[in-house]
């Protein structure tokens, strides 16, 4: 492992360590509707606790696990996580925050609660306290953090830990193609031997629901572009990670260089945003939209937040919230005046051109 790798590695083995006594039982919490690396960094968290310091822990999270791929991962490896239940968080005596910090507000820590521990990838925040905070941005994943922590410590890994390793891994770079550097590719590469290759490919290959397509459908027949920038508005939606899927899959419209997605759940608009530049700073140009805070972040490429719209609000509220994202978006990139195309992929567009 490279040796600058090694700082947050150590720190966390000494951490568990020295404080093995007084941190039983941990709980792991990840953020709300995790993803395949907070499922796979806690998942490691609480195996590399058991081996070195005799910590049992429980791992927790907010909402649901929406998305087709992250169902199967969670369903066909067993990862030990649950749903969170009322008081759970304020019965436990000692926490763990895993790919994500207290002040976003995409987690259920209490405004009021420090942490034992935190681990993530995410730029830090300035409110960000707890006895021992890992944040590292160098790492493309924070299961990269403690798939390095786990070699360091030569801890044994299971067949299921190493395929939800290289898959977190994997997920959060798009197989290493976005955002990754040196660290993530050695301890990729490192697990790869020790993975269900079949496994993997169940859940890089779902089947998915009804409600997938009908999103889908919606989300092209919605679309809207403005040169090197498409977009969407999902509406309602049954799952919370829909926005950020098919931010991902409209971006890989030939001429695109941004795609923009919006979603109602619960009260809330989702928005996600990628890029295919390195250098775009997603997330930064995210809080800005939002108007800083904590409603929104991420990476140089990626980035997503949420907005506090209401159940009960009009569908003119829902709109003008979904129309100023989008405006304001578009005058980031100069493009306030620039001619936006709708329904870029009607079918009717297709039809007469076939029959002329």
């Amino acid at each position: 492992m490279p040796k600058k790798s090694l700082y947050h590695a150590r720190k966390l083995i000494d951490f568990l360590k020295n404080n093995s006594s007084r941190l039983k039982p941990l709980t792991i919490l990840t953020h709300d509707h995790p993803d395949p690396d907070a499922l796979a960094s806690a998942w490691s968290l609480a195996h590399l606790a058991q081996h070195i310091a005799n910590i049992r822990s429980k791992i927790v999270y907010g909402g649901i696990i929406g998305r087709a791929e992250n169902r199967i991962m969670a369903g066909r490896l067993e990862i030990p996580a649950s749903p969170l239940k009322a008081g759970e968080i304020k019965a436990s005596s000692h926490l763990a925050l895993i790919d994500t910090q207290p002040p976003f507000k995409n987690n259920r820590c209490p405004p009021n609660r420090k942490p034992a521990l935190i681990i993530d990838h995410h730029p830090k925040h300035p409110d960000t306290q707890a006895d021992c905070a890992l944040i590292d941005e160098s790492s493309g994943a924070t299961t990269t953090i403690l798939a390095e922590a786990l070699l360091l410590a030569q801890v044994r890994v299971p067949k299921r830990l190493a395929t939800a390793i290289v898959y977190g891994i994997g997920s959060e770079t798009q197989n290493l193609g976005r955002e990754a550097g040196l660290r993530d590719i050695e301890a990729y590469q490192k697990f790869w031997p020790k993975a269900n290759m079949q496994i993997l490919w169940k859940i890089a290959y779902p089947k998915h629901s009804s409600d997938f397509f009908t999103s889908l459908l919606s989300a092209l027949q919605n679309a809207f572009s403005c040169r090197n920038v498409i977009g969407t508005h999902l509406g309602e939606m049954q799952t919370p990670d829909r926005p950020a899927q098919i931010a991902d899959f409209l971006l890989t419209h030939e001429r695109m260089e941004w795609s923009i997605v919006t979603g109602r759940y619960q009260g809330k608009l989702l928005i996600s945003i990628r890029s295919s530049s390195p250098a775009a700073g997603a997330g930064k140009l995210l809080r800005r939209l939002l108007g800083g805070g904590n409603r929104g972040g991420g990476h140089a490429m990626i980035a997503g937040g949420s907005v506090d719209i209401g159940n009960a609000a009009s569908e003119m509220t829902w709109r003008l919230a979904e129309n100023k994202l989008v405006s304001d978006f578009l005058e980031s990139q100069g493009l306030k005046d620039a001619p936006i195309k709708m329904a870029p992929f009607h079918l009717a567009k297709s039809l007469r051109k076939n029959q002329s």
